[in-house]
C-alpha cells in the first residue's frame, strides 16, 4: 500500500527522526512511503509552497498514517481532513498499519 506519514513538522527540531523511524517501521511492513520530511528547506519557498507538495504526496498515496503528535500540526490535521474527504484509510499511528500482504 501507498501511505503517506503525517505529524508535526515545524517546530520539531527532531521530525526528520521521528518521520524517519516512521518510514522505516512501515517500509518493514512490505509499503511505500511518501515522507515529506523528504523535502528539503530552501529560504525561496515559502510554506505554502510546502503544504502545496505535500498534498500532492498525499493525494497519490491509498493511507494516511498519523503520527502521535498529528494533533499539535495545523498541517496534520488538514492532511487528516483532507484524506477523509478523499475517502483514504487512515492509521492512527504505525502500529496500526497491517503488513501489506493483510492489507
Amino acid at each position: 500500500m501507498k501511505i503517506y506519514i503525517a505529524g508535526k513538522i515545524s517546530g520539531d527540531k527532531n521530525y526528520k527522526a521521528k518521520f524517519a523511524d516512521a518510514e522505516n517501521a512501515l517500509a518493514k511492513k512490505g509499503h511505500s512511503i511518501m515522507n515529506p520530511a523528504w523535502l528539503v528547506e530552501y529560504p525561496e519557498f515559502q510554506y505554502g509552497d510546502y503544504i502545496f507538495i505535500s498534498d500532492w504526496m498525499r493525494s497519490v498515496c491509498e493511507a494516511v498514517v498519523l503520527l502521535p503528535d498529528w494533533e499539535q500540526s495545523e498541517g496534520a490535521k488538514r492532511e487528516k481532513s483532507s484524506a477523509v474527504a478523499e475517502r483514504q484509510k487512515i492509521f492512527y499511528g504505525v502500529d496500526e498499519v497491517p503488513f501489506a500482504e493483510e492489507a
